[in-house]
Order: C-alpha cells, then sequence, then structure tokens
C-alpha cells in the first residue's frame, strides 16, 4: 500500500510541476512578446521624429 501510495504521491507531484512549468514559460513568451511590442512601437513612433 505505501508504494501505491508514493506511486500516486510522485504522478502529483509531476503534474504540479509541469503545471507551474507550463505557466513560467506561458509568462516568459509573453513578456517577450509585450516587450518586442513595446520595442517595435517605440521604434516606429522615434522614425518620424528622426528621421
Amino acid at each position: 500500500m505505501k508504494d501505491a501510495l508514493k506511486i500516486v504521491l510522485a504522478i502529483v507531484i509531476v503534474i504540479v510541476a509541469w503545471k507551474i512549468l507550463k505557466g513560467l514559460i506561458g509568462l516568459l513568451i509573453g513578456i517577450a512578446l509585450a516587450g518586442l511590442l513595446v520595442f517595435g512601437g517605440l521604434r516606429l513612433l522615434e522614425g518620424p521624429r528622426n528621421g
């Protein structure tokens, strides 16, 4: 019975870790995309003034 409990616990830990990892990757991608949009927007705004 203890072995079965350990297996279930291990599966739960893996699932939770995977969800956290996916959330972090999604967050990083979101931050990267937002950064690119802001950077691109600033470049477009600065272009006409400097040129």
